[in-house]
């Protein structure tokens, strides 16, 4: 560990190894030390860091691994491994950057990724990874790789399980939760929100059989342990699975039972979201079309409730449920309106894309040829990126029917196939 913080320093200080310990020691003797075949000398620790910018403790102490330091790591990741909506801002402003260990460090700066990832704060998360954790991930991003001290290697794993959840890459989430799943105590609060992950990802790369296991050994702490606090997300992780096994009256009685046992549950907004959401999108993909604009009033007059915060940051999902209502309608006034508004409120990629794409259904639908290529082929990458099965549909059926149009048959006839390929394996 003291190898990979002197080349940190050395790159962001833009000092070469050479001049690094010109005049100190010799390349190959520091090299050794690098290695841990000889133990960095007090001496040498102070003319180094000074020539870095740092305290000498900020080198002799890098690769400390005693108990007080892992019972520090591990404190940090139990505070920082619950809802981030759980976790007051200033209470992860007041944790250190930097720590003479650098288990506690990365370790910290980690979970602090995961937590401004999960607030959609793209600022922060952007420069925690360009100041830091760029660097340090190249080195230690392979959680394969378990030499590091038990709390940095959870965090390392959690990082990596949410980070491919954003890319819904779930084969990867699943590999990495399983393998953070073995290292918390069973029955924790934790080890109950990756078992909910470890569901949601086992539905996701169809492995329908395992995802009901996951649910019946969970149900079966809660219930037992009388952890009634955990009922309504287990729920709506159910609720997933029921509706991708088209049992589509036992997913919507899961989200019901989901929404009665709130009362038990200190983050009863956040659920709420999750329980609306799945049933406006399971509705919605029924055809239930005036149910779903039900639903979707209902959580527009709960919203009202919120801070206008909370309700500025929900705005864009509710228009993408009107977007989506309004497209299987057909009704292109109102897509059109809800497009707009859409756009100018996005905050995120997946919400932005969204836009594009209802703007190429528009000019489809308008029989403007050209602009339906041209927003179709801006989100295409991302969709196929994210395998988002509802989106490629409409997209490769209008890109082959308009290649087709343009007598452009080779392109067509690679639409085609995708979307062939695409119904196959929906």
């Amino acid at each position: 560990m003291l190898k990979e913080r002197i080349e940190f320093l050395s790159k962001k200080k833009q000092v070469s190894r050479k001049d690094l310990v010109d005049g100190l020691v010799t390349q190959a003797h520091f090299a050794n030390i690098l290695a841990e075949r000889y133990a960095l000398p007090e001496d040498l620790a102070e003319a180094i860091a000074e020539r870095l910018g740092v305290q000498p403790s900020y080198l002799l102490l890098a690769a400390a691994q005693d108990e007080e330091t892992l019972s520090r790591a591990e404190a940090i990741f139990d505070q920082l491994s619950v809802a981030a909506s759980a976790i007051p801002e200033e209470q992860v402003h007041a944790l250190d950057d930097r720590d003479d260990t650098l288990t506690v460090e990365l370790t910290t700066a980690l979970m602090k990724a995961v937590y401004y990832q999960q607030l959609n704060d793209a600022s922060a998360h952007e420069y925690i990874h360009s100041s830091y954790l760029n660097f340090y991930l190249e080195k230690y991003g392979r959680p394969d790789d378990s030499d590091l001290p038990r709390p940095l290697y959870k965090a390392l794993l959690y990082y990596k399980i949410q980070y491919y959840r954003s890319k819904h890459a779930f084969v990867d989430v699943l590999t990495h939760a399983t393998r953070l799943s073995s290292l918390l105590p069973q029955g924790s609060e934790f080890w109950l929100s990756v078992q909910n992950i470890k569901m949601e990802a086992y539905i996701q790369v169809r492995q329908y059989e395992e995802a009901k296991q996951v649910f019946e050994q969970t149900m079966r702490h809660v219930v037992d342990q009388r952890l009634f606090h955990r009922l309504s997300g287990l729920y709506v992780a159910y609720s997933g699975y029921c509706f991708t096994m088209g049992l589509v009256q036992e997913a919507l009685s899961a989200l019901t039972m989901a929404e009665a046992n709130l009362v038990y549950t200190s983050n009863q907004g956040e659920l709420m979201t999750a329980i609306a959401n799945n049933r406006i999108v399971m509705l919605t993909m029924m055809g239930e079309l005036d149910q779903a604009m039900g639903e979707i009033e209902r959580f527009e007059s709960l919203l009202q409730q919120e801070p206008e915060e909370t309700q500025y940051g929900m705005k864009p999902l509710i228009l993408i449920y009107r977007c989506e209502i309004a497209l299987a309608r057909k009704d292109w006034g109102m897509l059109a309106l809800s497009v707009d508004q859409l756009l100018h409120c996005a905050t995120t990629q997946d919400q932005q894309m969204s836009g594009i794409f209802y703007q190429s259904q528009l000019a489809l639908a308008h029989g403007d040829q050209g602009v339906f290529m041209e927003r179709a082929l801006a989100c295409l990458p991302y969709f196929e990126s994210a395998q988002h099965a509802l989106r490629l549909e409409h997209l490769y059926e209008g890109l082959a029917v308009v290649s087709e149009d343009q007598r452009k048959y080779k392109e067509a006839a690679v639409y085609y196939r995708k979307l062939v390929y695409l119904l196959r394996n929906k």
